[in-house]
């Protein structure tokens, strides 16, 4: 019986302190003419995005910066606004960009994604949500990440939110890939801590999700496992100390490990509700992602094998061999790291309102990240699930 699995990955991944000195060899063949950075105005003010100027003008290559991401979660308008730069600049003259660089976390990664990908496949990044919609691949893109959490920077997804709707798109490509991607710590010393913890606990809720997907096979398992590991034991010190270099690098790797597991076995209902959380009240991801975990595992757990349960559990910190002991001790797990990295635990404190739970959910159930869930439910479980989180 056929049994097979993708594994999908940058072709290039510069990762551990000071890896950012590298770029420049792997930029050397490339005779590049000209490129264009994705940024924020913050990456430019910390110094970030000056770092890849002096390596761009090193090679002599030209640049130019669209820095017009204006807060996290990603929206189609600031796509839109970046494809209008790309054509254009500031100017009426043609760009002719040959490589975008996105500076920054999962946000600007996302965005630079999806004008990379939209600049050569035409028409409005709304035309590509959902799976393999996009036939061409992108401009190349290169990914310098500054947060440990969302994975952008190596995966083939782009989270795009449709203010219009109020959802947030999933837009899944193997074309989506970033050529290279730059995990160097040294840039993650100046997160804050609310983006610590938010994007800290959306590493745990991948490495779960990952773990249990239906599309989970033994290559995926490590690095889910190993992540979570690492999450449990130096997201607390990453929290309370951002100068942490050993907390900082090893939160980057669990970052990359639980990222290219997901990238490849998929998510679940932890972040297909998460992403309408979203759309409709535009709250940090992670934190969505920490009230719904304990929720959906408990009703996901009749579908998972015990054994895999046992795994998890022993990846948190506790070793033993009763299935429902593993269970209470995962979610009080969650809850506890939850709790210490000053995370809320009910969705009531980040906005959501009971009226809205009907309409979320409906939204929830069509999101691509449900296909690869361990148990799958109706829309009535997953407001159940809201209910039970608010």
């Amino acid at each position: 019986m056929e049994n097979t699995h993708n594994f999908f990955i940058p072709k290039t991944n510069l990762i551990g302190v000071g890896a950012i000195k590298d770029l420049p060899n792997q930029l050397l063949s490339w005779k590049l003419s000209k490129a264009l950075i994705v940024t924020d105005k913050n990456m430019i003010k910390l110094g970030y995005v000056e770092n890849i100027e002096k390596i761009l003008k090193s090679l002599f290559i030209s640049y130019d910066i669209f820095d017009g991401i204006l807060h996290p979660n990603p929206t189609v308008s600031f796509v839109e606004d970046g494809l209008r730069y790309f054509k254009h600049g500031w100017n009426v003259f043609k760009r002719d960009y040959k490589l975008i660089i996105s500076i920054g976390g999962g946000t600007n990664h996302d965005c630079a994604k999806a004008i990379a990908a939209v600049a050569v496949n035409g028409g409005s990044i709304i035309d590509y949500e959902g799976y393999n919609k996009i036939t061409k691949p992108m401009i190349p893109l290169i990914t310098i990440n500054t947060t440990a959490g969302s994975a952008a920077e190596v995966t083939h997804t782009a989270i795009v939110t449709d203010n219009t709707r109020k959802v947030k798109m999933v837009i899944t490509s193997a074309l989506l890939t970033p050529f290279i991607s730059v995990n160097d710590p040294i840039f993650m010393t100046t997160m804050p801590k609310e983006v610590t913890s938010s994007s800290g606990i959306d590493v745990v809720s991948h490495a779960i999700e990952a773990f249990v997907s239906t599309e989970a096979f033994p290559i995926t398992d490590v690095l889910a496992l190993d992540a979570l590991r690492l999450s449990f034991e130096y997201l607390p010190r990453a929290y309370e100390n951002g100068n942490d270099l050993e907390a900082r690098e090893k939160m980057m790797y669990a970052n990359i490990m639980a990222g290219l597991a997901f990238n490849s076995a998929g998510l679940g209902y932890v972040h297909a509700m998460a992403h309408q959380l979203g759309g409709f009240y535009n709250g940090a991801h992670g934190f969505n992602n920490a009230a719904l975990l304990p929720h959906v595992f408990r009703f996901n757990s009749t579908a998972i094998p015990e054994h895999r349960i046992l795994k998890l559990c022993e990846a948190m910190g506790t070793v033993t061999r009763h299935k429902e002991q593993a269970i209470n001790i995962i979610i009080e797990s969650i809850k506890h790291l939850s709790s210490v990295i000053g995370i809320p635990e009910k969705l009531s404190m980040m906005g959501l309102k009971e009226g809205d739970i009907e309409k979320l959910a409906n939204n929830a159930i069509k999101d691509i990240c449900t296909l690869t869930n361990p148990r799958q439910g109706s829309v009535e479980d997953i407001i159940n699930i809201y209910q039970a989180a608010l």
